[in-house]
């Protein structure tokens, strides 16, 4: 039973600078596999997200084919051996409309499809001014101004320490004990 399959290619930038190259490369894999190609588009060419096969840059293409489902398989074998595919993922379409598949249909195969930004990190335009948001780590005096982040606790607590202990006072400086040495500088006979 031939059912419909959305398959996403990357190719390599240098075998997708021809558009006809693609088409050649696509039409040939499924061929082999006897499946009915509906759609075949340019999705993006973007920077990848890491390397592949040594490659910084990607061409995305979209397609839409029908194919047995046993095809699958020697389809993806096919997409590992070709040299100008980098990776692709063949996956089930996910509500998909007839308007949808015309309007891929309509769209010319090599000018890029122009994808949703709904939802893409590093497009910040819809967030409107957000007015000063401090330095790069925040404003830093507004910790100083209630005494640190538990207010005059941790103060306190660092004072009572000191003086538990014999060290420093309040202002900073080493208390002189009785004996005219610094407290706990260790000169005890």
């Amino acid at each position: 039973m031939v059912k419909l399959y959305e398959c996403m290619f990357v190719f390599d930038n240098t075998a997708a600078h021809e558009w006809s190259a693609v088409e050649t490369e696509v039409k040939r894999l499924f061929d082999r596999i006897e499946a009915k190609q509906h759609v075949c588009v340019k999705f993006d060419e973007r920077r990848l997200a890491f390397e592949m096969d040594g490659r910084k840059r990607g061409t995305y293409v979209l397609t839409y084919f029908d194919a047995e489902p046993d095809r699958i398989t020697a389809l993806e074998r096919d997409g590992r051996l070709s040299e100008m595919i980098l990776r692709m993922l063949v996956m089930r379409p996910q509500n998909l409309t007839d308007e949808r598949m015309a309007e891929l249909k309509a769209h010319p195969p090599e000018k890029p499809l122009s994808p949703s930004t709904e939802g893409r990190r590093g497009d910040r335009d819809d967030r409107g001014d957000r007015g000063d948001r401090g330095g790069r780590f925040g404003d830093r005096d507004r910790d100083r101004d209630r005494g640190g982040r538990f207010g005059d606790r941790d103060r306190e607590r660092d004072r009572d320490r000191d003086r538990d202990r014999g060290g420093r006072s309040e202002g900073g400086e080493a208390r002189e004990s009785s004996d005219g040495g610094a407290a706990g500088s260790g000169d005890q006979n």
